[in-house]
């Protein structure tokens, strides 16, 4: 008998350290539109694709609950590069997004609110890449790794063959998500670029990572 997308997904969920249960899935044309799950520390968790009534959920997830570290570290474009000066310049970007069929971007969210988010691009198609970010004050409770194993759920769904991600080369924690997700070092290193008084400034390498 075959196993349905869906089935298949909530059985990886299932395997992930921390996920106590998967109750409901939803994919439709092959990209993920929400998960709902319970983790043994935060309870009941879901997993909601991208939509433009977000923004404002989103860019206080942006603005305050990242630190300017780690919104240096992970600047998606176009949604957060530049960074959006308004909720409502970020509504528009969203919506720009949402006419476009080669990206998946998912919130993480408790009780309404944004505690998580991971994407995956395929704006050059030979070199599909993922991103994901955690709350601050959710860091080091087990999310990164759940997230990146959405995103990797998500590139089986759509047959890609590789998944690309650059990661900081002090960010240990993040390399050591993304190592235990399947990447491995490319041994290429990929320039950085942030924003400095609005003019993008380059701000060292990172190392690149892939997963076959």
């Amino acid at each position: 008998m075959m196993i349905s997308n869906a089935q298949s997904l909530k059985d990886t969920m299932a395997k992930v350290p921390g996920v106590q249960s998967v109750d409901d899935i939803k994919i439709k044309n092959k990209t993920i539109e929400y998960i709902s799950f319970n983790n043994e520390s935060l309870g009941r968790l879901m997993f909601r694709r991208l939509k433009v009534a977000d923004s404002t959920a989103l860019f206080d997830f942006y603005f305050q609950g990242l630190s300017e570290e780690s919104r240096n570290l992970f600047p998606p474009y176009p949604l957060f590069s530049p960074p959006p000066n308004s909720v409502e310049e970020l509504y528009s970007r969203i919506a720009g997004w949402e006419k476009d069929d080669d990206w998946t971007f998912l919130n993480l969210t408790k009780d309404e609110r944004i505690i998580g988010v991971c994407l995956l691009k395929r704006y050059q198609p030979e070199h599909p890449v993922s991103g994901l970010a955690v709350r601050k004050e959710f860091q080091g409770t087990g999310l990164g790794f759940i997230l990146q194993t959405i995103i990797n759920g998500q590139a089986r769904l759509l047959n890609l063959k590789r998944l690309y991600a650059t990661v900081a080369p002090d960010n240990v924690a993040s390399l050591r998500v993304h190592k235990k997700c399947g990447f491995e070092e490319t041994g290429r290193l990929v320039p950085r670029y942030r924003y400095k008084d609005g003019i993008q400034v380059a701000d060292g390498y990172d190392v690149e990572l892939v997963r076959a």
